[in-house]
């Protein structure tokens, strides 16, 4: 089983740990991922905040083989190096006991799994606020779990950037809410509105539609060019016609 020599440079502190199971080296790579400031290695307490450098190197080496072997060689052959607070071996040393693996384990800035959960909670297609509004509607005619769900797997679909489903479920939407206008089809319940609101359900009706047709109903071809993220942006149609839903069934 593999070893790990582990390399780190902080504002305040350079310094080493040795000799770690993989298992550990985990534990540091997850704390990197998330932006943890400091974790802890057998009682003992490493800092990343203010990190400068992380190096991650496999410990390989024929004769040396153990945490205190190494530190002894070291020793005799003067190979620290002071820092601020402390010594530490340097990562050109810890290199030539093995192999120089950070790439394999280190995929994104510091505290980019972080970023990426900050703006799944805070980037939505739907807001919360107005999915809430929706669900406290108590309207003795027309069930709302159907449109609730769909609201909230389109959220889903935005943050994963599927952008397929993102057409797919919007113009779903569109087509599950004309009786509660007192109509059967979306183009009636557009054209009913009154000038105000009337271009926000058009361009629901007529780009949406399009878009979301063009992609569920588009056989294969030679060549193909998906859809992004501004082609499927209808937030604020969409949120305009969820508006109008809330205002005429509170």
């Amino acid at each position: 089983m593999i070893r790990y020599n582990i390399y780190i440079k902080t504002q305040s502190k350079t310094e080493n740990i040795l000799d770690i199971s993989e298992d550990y080296l985990n534990k540091i790579v997850e704390s990197y991922n998330i932006g943890k400031p400091h974790f802890f290695i057998n009682g003992q307490k490493y800092w990343l905040s203010n990190l400068f450098e992380i190096q991650i190197f496999s410990f390989e080496h024929t004769n040396i083989k153990t945490k205190e072997e190494l530190l002894e060689i070291v020793k005799i052959k003067n190979l620290f190096k002071k820092s601020m607070l402390d010594t530490y071996i340097p990562k050109e040393v810890l290199e030539q006991l093995g192999k120089n693996m950070t790439s394999d384990f280190i995929k994104g800035d510091y505290g980019f799994l972080s970023e990426q959960n900050t703006k799944k909670i805070t980037d939505l297609y739907v807001s919360k606020e107005r999915i809430d509004e929706i669900s406290q509607i108590k309207d003795p005619d027309f069930d709302f779990t159907k449109l609730i769900a769909m609201l909230k797997e389109l959220n889903l679909a935005y943050q994963n950037e599927m952008v397929l489903t993102i057409s797919f479920l919007a113009r779903a939407i569109k087509d599950h809410i004309p009786p509660i206008f007192n109509e059967t089809e979306f183009n009636n319940v557009a054209n009913s509105r009154t000038k105000s609101v009337k271009s926000n359900f058009l361009n629901l009706q007529q780009s949406l539609k399009n878009i979301a047709d063009a992609n569920l109903h588009q056989p294969i071809r030679k060549k193909e060019s998906l859809p992004n993220l501004t082609q499927v942006n209808f937030k604020n149609d969409l949120d305009v016609l969820l508006q109008e839903i809330v205002r005429i069934c509170k």
